[in-house]
């Protein structure tokens, strides 16, 4: 990743640091030449200056941060041409300030039975201790995973295990061991399934030492796989819809387009960052308190959510990256579940209420997901509007026997990829293909008879998952959903329909005829003493 390794923003230390001139320190065994690039946005990169470093020492001045550009970088080079083995030579961005704050990091990885991807990532981070005062593993899977894992300096790692209650409570047990030591003052979490390059946590470290102490970093995703393709640069969240927002409009996006240099050449105010890589200060949780048990799936929304209304913003800092597998299209029904449910949680506490806009939106999914056999993700939606009306109460007794229920109830079925699928037109107007929807839900809804059998004339058809949206022209009574990567098989249901309906409206009219949750209840859920006495029952269970 040159575009990150060798480069610096300088728009990101204009806005949030007070220094004005920059340099580079370079640390070279033999003599070399270094080349140092200018980049203003949307222009093709300058030349700036050319310098031969003899062995040993050397600081070149640069431009002033304001006369920049959106992007510094450098190349090394010997005896004409690029120098391709690094290793004995040093190279660092400097200022002509000391830093403003003492930064002690604290590194939290969350896991569970992911021990291959675990290790290449410690063995990552192994390269970057003297960034780093301590790293926490805690394990939520099979036990004694210290014992299994080799690292580089015991005195840095600590391994922790408890019982599985999602990633809220294992990285807030991390958090919780973090700041048992009163000398950190950082904690970055970090998903166990991520890979990092040699330099992330000296960047964030860096930027720490400079910029306000009530500031979050959050970092950026690309494609483990692609490393070329950027895939989230942070969120927002919309609480009168109760829906998180991607600042990456079209995801997988290549780091040459324009839209990808605009947004990670410049430090970007968001509303959160996942987990995958956010650093937040220790005064953020003596001010907010701990994350709320969600489980999963939006817990990282509404933690960033409440430091940000609480003084404590994120910002996605140029350079700061991790590489995650790309889980576009892997979505089941109990995600849904989590995210509906979530989501709605964090609307309240944005806006004291959750709007009938939302409501409306969930009711929304639920007819789409009736419409299109998705009964598993219909019933996951209505739960998940029970499970919110439940407040504080529902939440506190989550646990991992009810979320495994969860997952089970997904009735597709995965079959072979046979034949090529075709395409399935839809009505071009949105308010007949709104028309349509309302319709054959009713028809499915108010159907007492059984689906007529499959026959030779009839068969199961085979369609692109891309088409199989509300609003079709055609509603096969059979489909396999061909995903490219795998085949769903789903089929109408009248009875499931009718099912979902009735809980549908029970829970509406439950929804309107008692109290609404309340903020201050779910929030009691985020006390240190709480998770203290969670924590304690949850490693017990252990």
């Amino acid at each position: 990743m040159p575009v990150f390794s060798k480069s610096l923003f300088p728009l990101a230390w204009a806005t949030h640091a007070r220094f004005g001139q920059l340099g580079l320190q370079i640390q070279t065994r033999f003599p070399i030449v270094v080349k140092v690039f200018r980049q203003w946005e949307g222009e093709i990169p300058e030349q700036i200056s050319e310098h031969l470093c003899a062995s040993g020492h050397t600081i070149l001045a640069l431009p002033l941060l304001r006369e920049s550009g959106s992007r510094l970088f450098y190349s090394l080079h010997r005896d004409h041409t690029v120098l391709s083995d690094e290793s004995d030579v040093t190279v660092d961005w400097v200022c002509d300030r000391p830093p403003a704050h003492v930064v002690h990091l604290a590194v939290v990885i969350c896991t569970c039975d992911r021990e291959p991807q675990l290790r290449t990532l410690l063995g990552q981070i192994d390269t970057q201790l003297e960034d780093l005062a301590t790293c926490i593993i805690v394990n939520q899977g099979t036990k004694g995973l210290h014992d299994r894992l080799a690292v580089r300096d015991a005195l840095k790692y600590r391994f922790v295990e408890q019982k599985n209650f999602g990633g809220a409570a294992g990285f807030t047990r991390g958090i919780i061991e973090a700041l048992s030591d009163p000398n950190i003052t950082h904690v970055v979490l970090m998903d166990d399934d991520v890979e990092v390059d040699a330099g992330l946590l000296c960047r964030i470290r860096s930027a720490l030492a400079y910029i306000s102490p009530q500031i979050c970093i959050g970092g950026a995703m690309v494609d483990r796989d692609r490393r070329e393709h950027l895939l989230s640069i942070g969120h927002n969240f919309d609480s009168s819809r109760a829906m998180t927002t991607d600042q990456l409009l079209r995801r997988d996006v290549h780091l040459e387009d324009d839209v990808a240099r605009f947004l990670f050449e410049r430090p970007l105010k968001v509303g959160f960052c996942g987990w995958w890589c956010f650093c937040f200060p220790r005064q953020a949780v003596e001010t907010c308190g701990l994350p709320l048990p969600l489980f999963l799936r939006g817990d990282d929304a509404e933690y960033g959510l409440r430091l940000k209304r609480a003084g404590f913003p994120t910002v996605m800092w140029p350079g700061v990256y991790v590489a995650h597998p790309n889980l576009q299209n892997q979505t089941r029904p109990w995600h849904h579940y989590y995210d509906r449910r979530n989501a709605l949680i964090c609307a309240l506490l944005e806006r004291g209420a959750v709007s009938p806009k939302a409501i409306m939106r969930l009711m929304r999914g639920t007819f789409n997901a009736l419409a299109l056999y998705r009964y598993a993700e219909a019933r996951a939606e209505i739960d998940a509007l029970k499970a919110y009306l439940g407040g504080a109460e529902d939440l506190k007794s989550w646990n991992e026997d009810v979320h495994r229920a969860r997952m089970n109830d997904d009735e597709v079925s995965e079959v072979l990829s046979k034949g090529t699928p075709i395409y399935l037109a839809a009505y071009r107007a949105s308010s007949i293909r709104t028309a349509v929807t309302v319709l054959r839900v009713l028809r499915d809804i108010l159907s007492f008879g059984r689906v007529k059998a499959i026959s030779a004339y009839d068969p199961i058809v085979r369609i692109n998952a891309a088409s199989w949206k509300v609003g079709t022209v055609r509603r096969p009574e059979q489909v396999q959903i061909d995903s490219g990567r795998n085949v769903t098989e789903l089929k109408r249901d009248p009875a499931q329909a009718r099912a979902v309906f009735l809980d549908m409206f029970r829970i509406l009219w439950f929804s309107v005829t008692h109290p609404a949750p309340k903020p201050e209840d779910f929030l009691r859920l985020a006390t240190p003493a709480w998770w203290n006495a969670r924590l304690k029952a949850i490693i017990r269970k252990t």
